[in-house]
């Protein structure tokens, strides 16, 4: 499945929920204005995506109509797809390129940080990297173990120290090691905290400075991964944690679960951070870069040129297709269906190769006789085959004469005849 698939699939909920709710809300009136303008903000609103953000498009809703001179309101939907599209702006990969580079993720509790971290190893493992995990949410009980299993299960490495000891510490010892064991990427877990939650706030603060100190000049990213079930509570989030850490990207996972994509727009919008992976299922490959065309594509349900995995899986089923000659199979079909006769043939010599020999050994007693006895010999046959047909044809003509009895129903019509 290729990457917009996946969008296409993780967007279904937000797209019955949303897009088609405007396209019913502008088929349900036959003119453009102030009414159909008020409905459309309120619908974006209840969509998750922020009244700043649903006052914005519509704004430019109305000046794109009078500019236009559009009177068609069903036309109002390529217009909004217009719109968000500028709004989402240019896609933002992470930034890997120094050796290490650094990854920091945060977040509340049950966002899915360690789940986000584990598939993230996964694909930066298969991509050729060597990946160090720091272990630095010290406070929740068992989260430590819970990484270690995705870490053996992604095939990278991880440091770890005691619950409860020193995050930072944690983080220091990581760097350090992936300096000196050659590592292309680091990445830091962290314990989930929220804005109430002061002296976690400064840890937070403190996990910056080392990383700051430690690895200056290394790319960075501070990833900020936030729970799309969550709605515009997780743009809230989002600006607190602003307040304290440097975010560089938001990871939204969950996205297929919910029908609150819309807070996609709201977050570049109102906040400026880019989304930079989103979750759209539970597998281990699930989590995807955030393609922001692919993603207006698939939430306005339309076909895009396909991207570059798909081109590329079409080209192959292409180019399979050509070598395969469409004769083939009947070539293979006309071969199965010569074997058997081929077999049967086998067996037709055979069994005459049986009966020659078999008639060689009738005559060889007779060639063993006298001239006399030999032509007796070979005369009896004769006279028994004859005798043999005679009681045949005796035979034969009760036979024909009790036919009709014996064919029954059809037999007496025939007999009539």
């Amino acid at each position: 499945m290729g990457i917009f698939s996946k969008f296409f699939t993780g967007l279904k909920k937000t797209r019955d929920s949303v897009v088609k709710g405007w396209r019913k809300l502008l088929g349900s009136f036959t003119k453009i204005d102030e009414e159909l303008f008020d409905s459309l903000e309120e619908t974006m609103i209840m969509g998750d995506m922020g009244a700043e953000t649903a006052v914005q498009i519509c704004d430019r809703l109305r000046d794109m109509v009078k500019e236009r001179g559009i009177t068609d309101p069903n036309d109002i939907m390529g217009l909004i797809q217009e719109i968000t599209t500028d709004m989402m702006g240019e896609d933002e990969g992470l930034d890997l390129s120094t050796q290490p580079s650094v990854v920091l993720v945060i977040g509340v509790n049950g966002a899915g940080k360690t789940t986000t971290i584990g598939k993230l190893c996964h694909q930066l493992k298969d991509s050729g990297k060597r990946v160090l995990v720091a272990a630095a949410d010290t406070f929740r009980a068992a989260a430590i173990d819970q990484l270690a299993v995705w870490t053996e299960r992604s095939g990278v490495e991880l440091v770890r120290h005691a619950e409860g000891s020193d995050p930072a510490a944690v983080v220091f010892d990581t760097i350090t090691a992936a300096k000196a064991r050659g590592c292309d990427v680091v990445i830091c877990d962290t314990a989930g905290r929220l804005h109430n939650k002061k002296n976690l706030m400064q840890e937070l603060a403190k996990i910056n400075r080392i990383i700051d100190r430690e690895a200056e000049g290394c790319a960075k990213e501070c990833l900020l991964v936030l729970d799309a079930t969550t709605g515009q509570n997780a743009v809230n989030q989002a600006r607190l944690f602003q307040e304290v850490a440097p975010i560089t990207g938001i990871v939204l996972t969950k996205l297929d679960g919910t029908a609150k994509g819309g807070i996609v727009i709201s977050i570049k919008n109102e906040l400026g951070i880019p989304v930079k992976l989103i979750g759209v299922g539970e597998g281990i490959d699930d989590l995807q870069p955030f393609l922001a065309k692919n993603f207006v594509d698939a939430l306005f349900e339309r076909e895009p040129s396909l991207p570059d995995e798909d081109a590329e899986e079409e080209a192959a089923a292409e180019e399979l297709t050509e070598e395969v000659p469409a004769e083939e199979p009947a070539a293979e079909e006309t071969a199965a269906e010569e074997m058997p006769a081929e077999e049967i043939s086998a067996e037709e010599t055979a069994a005459e190769e049986t009966a020659a020999e078999e008639t060689a050994a009738e005559e060889e007693p007779a060639a063993g006789l006298p001239d006399e006895e030999a032509d007796g010999a070979a005369e009896e046959p004769a006279e028994e085959s004859a005798a043999e047909k005679s009681e045949a044809a005796e035979s034969a003509e009760p036979a024909a004469e009790d036919e009709p009895k014996k064919r029954g129903f059809f037999g007496l019509f025939r007999r009539k005849k």
